[in-house]
């Protein structure tokens, strides 16, 4: 399939900011901070959806109206974590990529300085983990033990990510796969549920969730259905806005700079 890549690699121009310049190391650690012109950067590539305002700030960076989501103050569309080795553009240190909220402790979700360099993230996160099949990808990318905002608690349920059966309190509820593979709605609303992800991921195609999803090109780049596919659950992750086509247009020119082989 032809890739979405290369019809825009050669339209648009990609300002590179400090991120692209120079090697990064990948010692990761904690930002307590927002990203980078969160808001004006909200306002330039976040549209809102069913009747939401659009973004505005005031002269000194506040936001003005909008939403104060996690993921959009981070400059993160994906809602990424922090990988080990570290995404590129997460350089809140010179220099240095590695920043992350520290919801997981030693790690946490990535605090970029640039929007469309999580969207090039998040396409590569797909891309690294190869022709899986959508709830697999699920799986992965929200995993069963964690809560919405990977909190302690959220409503009546717990998380449960690296937690032994004999560290789980009696009478609590924790977020894990169920023995159906079926959660509950009540479920849903305080842990993530990859299964009702990954019917969304393929609802409008030709795939099923247990099928192997093409998802690059020959030549390892997004194509069309990585970039549906990825972008699917924005509206949900972004607090009821989505990445615009600029953030999606920049995004596509970004990635070969930072991944190309």
């Amino acid at each position: 399939m032809q890739s979405i890549l290369k019809k825009y690699f050669w339209s648009f121009t990609v300002v590179a900011l400090s991120l692209c310049s120079g090697p990064a190391s990948a010692d990761l650690y904690k930002w307590s901070g927002n990203g980078t012109d969160w808001c004006a950067q909200a306002a330039k590539y976040l549209e809102p959806v069913g009747g939401r305002p659009a973004f505005t700030c005031d002269s000194n960076g506040d936001m003005r109206t909008g939403i104060k989501r996690l993921c959009v103050r981070l400059n993160n569309y994906g809602c990424m974590w922090q990988r080990s080795g570290s995404w590129p553009g997460t350089d809140m240190k010179a220099g240095n990529d590695g920043a992350h909220d520290g919801r997981g402790g030693r790690n946490g979700h990535s605090v970029f300085r640039s929007a469309p360099a999580s969207l090039a993230a998040k396409f590569n996160w797909f891309a690294r983990r190869g022709s899986k099949s959508a709830i697999a990808h699920a799986e992965s990318y929200l995993p069963w033990c964690d809560t919405l905002g990977s909190k302690p608690k959220k409503g009546s349920y717990y998380r449960s990510c690296k937690l032994d059966p004999s560290d789980m309190k009696p009478g609590r509820k924790y977020c894990r796969k169920p023995a159906s593979g079926k959660p509950s709605a009540a479920q849903c609303k305080s842990c993530n549920c990859p299964s009702v992800l990954a019917r969304e991921w393929v609802s409008d195609t030709p795939y099923a969730v247990s099928d192997p999803l093409p998802l690059v090109d020959d030549d390892g780049f997004p194509n069309a259905l990585m970039i549906k596919i990825a972008l699917r659950n924005s509206v949900n992750e972004m607090g009821g806005y989505r990445p615009n086509q600029t953030a999606i247009d920049e995004a596509i020119a970004l990635y070969p700079k930072l991944y190309g082989q």
